[in-house]
């Protein structure tokens, strides 16, 4: 416990702030180089500003403020301010490092989401009317323009305007406007359920609803993972029927992701306790099996972790591991998901060792014992990790983040959930 929570000061909060706070234009700095020394040319992303929002709010409640609350109205002043299409709605998905609009960027379901996740975090921590205004206008908006009335579901690919485009697989390949993919939609179910904790809208509610079901009941496959894409009539993208070099060649379209399979655990029991109060015995089995089959068939027995991606090249044959690096958001939501779901289901002690190998894991090879911070592939399956950069447009700290901060919280008592 003092391991952890010595690691959660050195490696998250002294790593990243005040460091990331940019205080010359505005918002929080995207790149980090191995040695945390910032490149200040590169652009500012709806993700990225989002999660630094998130963190330092959830940071100041869990801290009990300390001066993360300014850091994170830094932010959304940014967000609003900068970031905000002030004449067609919604959030820019990037802009310059001064805040200047990249239109070509477009809009994204996937980026709106993080900014409701965080404008309603940083409500939760200071009571601000004005994160909360726009947490509900980006809500609206996303409803208004990405909801697929007929058959249900989010659509991530937007324009400016908020018309459905195209997504590209790759090779100039594209799916009609309309397809649905589970990496929008388990975090429009976690900004959900944040912005349903402090505003319990009822159509909000039922949004939230239909968002939980459709990411157990439609993306979740047999016997336990997620099926990425699906076209907007809910039919599975696959590339196993055109043989192995074409699956190959398509994997970031079409693989099983063990990372977003326990992330998806968690974000569904979150989801399910804020409508309900309680885990029901459907969630809860779901979630489970998530789990389970990711520790089954991708997490590296000698060492521990998880892998990041594996593939069902044959239907009813094995599942083979096709991407074998150790990514570091990975790593952090296996350990996150391995504690819950030991203290839900303490009768198998499975989940516990798990939990104690998965931190040993990021102890040996995920941390930086140099510079501090987490290292974004493990050293096992990329020697050269501590010399690649700390930070980048894919790569913030709220994974890490709330992964340190559940685990703390459950390990002294604080958080649990309950099953029906």
């Amino acid at each position: 416990m003092s391991e952890l929570e010595a690691s959660f000061q050195r490696d998250l909060v002294d790593a990243w702030y005040p460091r990331s706070v940019d205080e010359r234009h505005g918002g929080y700095v995207t790149g980090f180089d191995n040695a945390w020394q910032a490149n200040e040319e590169t652009n500012k992303y709806l993700v990225g500003q989002s999660r630094h929002i998130w963190v330092l709010s959830q940071l100041a409640l869990f801290e009990g403020d300390t001066g993360y609350s300014a850091q994170a109205r830094h932010g959304v002043r940014f967000l609003i301010e900068q970031m905000w299409d002030h004449d067609r709605g919604g959030f820019y998905e990037a802009v310059t490092q001064a805040g200047v609009p990249i239109e070509r960027e477009k809009k994204s379901a996937y980026g709106m989401s993080f900014s409701i996740y965080a404008l309603s975090a940083f409500h939760a921590a200071t009571g601000d009317e004005a994160a909360l205004e726009y947490a509900r206008k980006a809500f609206l908006w996303l409803d208004r323009f990405a909801w697929d009335s007929e058959a249900g579901g989010y659509i991530d690919d937007l324009s400016l305007d908020g018309n459905w485009t195209r997504k590209r697989i790759g090779n100039g390949d594209t799916l009609a406007p309309g397809s649905k993919d589970y990496n929008s939609s388990i975090h429009i179910l976690e900004s959900y359920t944040s912005l349903y904790t402090v505003w319990p809208d009822e159509h909000l509610r039922q949004r939230l609803q239909q968002m939980l079901e459709i990411v157990r009941d439609r993306f979740v496959q047999e016997p336990g993972y997620l099926h990425l894409i699906f076209e907007r009539d809910w039919q599975p993208l696959s590339f196993r029927d055109k043989g192995r070099d074409a699956v190959l060649g398509k994997l970031a379209y079409d693989h099983v992701s063990w990372g977003h399979d326990v992330e998806t655990a968690f974000l569904m029991l979150e989801a399910v306790e804020a409508l309900h109060g309680e885990v029901d015995a459907k969630t809860a089995k779901t979630a489970k099996a998530l789990v389970d089959h990711a520790m089954a068939t991708g997490w590296d027995e000698r060492l521990g972790s998880l892998y990041e991606g594996g593939y069902y090249f044959e239907e009813s044959g094995p599942l083979e591991v096709v991407m074998p690096n150790k990514i570091w958001w990975i790593a952090a939501e296996s350990l996150n998901a391995l504690l819950l779901m030991s203290q839900l289901y303490p009768e198998e002690p499975k989940y516990w060792q798990a939990f104690a190998d998965q931190w040993a894991y990021i102890k040996e090879y995920q941390i930086d014992p140099v510079n501090g911070g987490w290292m974004s592939v493990g050293l096992d399956s990329d020697p050269l990790a501590a010399s690649r950069a700390k930070a980048y447009r894919w790569k913030a700290n709220y994974h890490d983040a709330r992964a340190y901060m559940n685990c703390i919280r459950m390990l002294r008592g604080e958080f649990h959930l309950t099953r029906h």
